[in-house]
């Protein structure tokens, strides 16, 4: 009897949400899983790190190995370990390694290939691009944003418009990058913060021409929860019709979102100190409209919510995919 080949799935984004994506779908071995990162991260750890050493943005790049990563718990949490005091405060020891890396090797690309074999990773991660670029965003006004970590706060965005969305200087898709959207038998995009993590791929030379010649099933994750100033009036279609803006029209299948109310008290919080609201629509479960197949579940984690109950502040995202669920339901689009 042959052994039928595994399944190639191409999963884009950075952060968080790519994390859960990956880190789900690594416990089904009959997928052969491709991480597409999103390599414009200029914040925090990453960012210093860029400025004072030269080097590509490790951050997205180091969650997406540890999402993957079959090494023993103990070393995927030294890959994440932040250093809290001293000049090394707010460093990842994953980032530190990273870096290092690539200045002793001479590429990011050698670099991230050593970690992939140190760590024993599940799959392949790809930067989007090995070129050092830059995010800029112009409004309407004629003001200019420069950066993932001015962009990510920024509240004017929606209120101003977008005039043009770049990155500089210009920069084409990776060979690997490109090779894996167009091998793939899925696609999978999202979730992530839309102007900083969907987005900026499409900004790559090339992502956009490899995804429309790819046969691959093109699978978009809405959103869990808006962001103020960005998208804070968000529906699902709102959410898919900006991701067009710069992917394409029929590019994208298939369309998953969230139909479940997240907790009341969570809500109000969200609201409080983000004025964020979730991205719901409970009408109905599976629908076709603008050629695109649209298909709803409930994929809030509870657990997250009830163990970050009692936070004095968000600090981070507690509505969150629930890694399990989400698995289970991309699981069944793509048989």
């Amino acid at each position: 009897m042959v052994k039928k080949s595994r399944k190639i799935v191409a999963v884009m984004g950075g952060g968080t949400g790519t994390y859960t994506v990956l880190s789900s779908l690594k416990q089904y071995s009959n997928f052969d899983l491709k991480a597409i990162v999103a390599m414009t991260d200029d914040g925090g750890s990453t960012g210093v790190l860029r400025d004072e050493l030269g080097v590509l943005p490790p951050g997205d790049i180091r969650q997406c190995l540890v999402a993957l990563s079959e090494s023993p718990r103990l070393i995927r949490e030294l890959m994440n370990y932040r250093f809290e005091n001293g000049v090394l405060k707010g460093h990842s020891f994953g980032n530190l390694f990273l870096s290092a890396l690539e200045k002793v090797s001479g590429s990011f690309d050698r670099a991230l290939e050593q970690v992939s074999e140190i760590i024993k990773i599940k799959g392949e991660v790809v930067p989007v691009t090995l070129h050092d670029v830059t995010l800029e965003m112009v409004l309407n006004n004629g003001s200019v944003l420069k950066g993932e970590k001015t962009i990510t706060p920024s509240e004017v965005i929606k209120a101003i418009g977008i005039k043009k969305y770049t990155v500089r200087p210009e920069a084409r898709i990776n060979f690997k990058a490109q090779k894996a959207i167009i091998e793939a038998d899925y696609v999978v995009i999202g979730p992530g913060n839309l102007y900083t993590s969907i987005i900026p791929l499409f900004l790559i030379k090339g992502v956009k021409e490899a995804l429309a010649y790819s046969k691959a099933r093109k699978i978009l994750i809405v959103n869990l929860v808006t962001r103020f100033g960005q998208n804070d009036s968000s529906s699902i279609f709102d959410f898919v019709d900006e991701v067009e803006k710069y992917l394409g029209k029929n590019v994208i299948n298939s369309v998953v979102f969230n139909r479940e109310d997240p907790p009341r008290y969570l809500k109000h919080r969200y609201w409080f100190y983000q004025k964020a609201r979730p991205i719901i629509y409970k009408q109905k479960e599976k629908f076709v409209f603008d050629g695109k197949k649209f298909f709803g579940g409930n994929f809030i984690d509870l657990k997250i919510s009830k163990q970050s109950k009692n936070d004095s502040l968000i600090k981070r995202n507690l509505i969150r995919h629930h890694p399990e669920k989400l698995a289970k339901f991309l699981i069944k689009l793509m048989r």
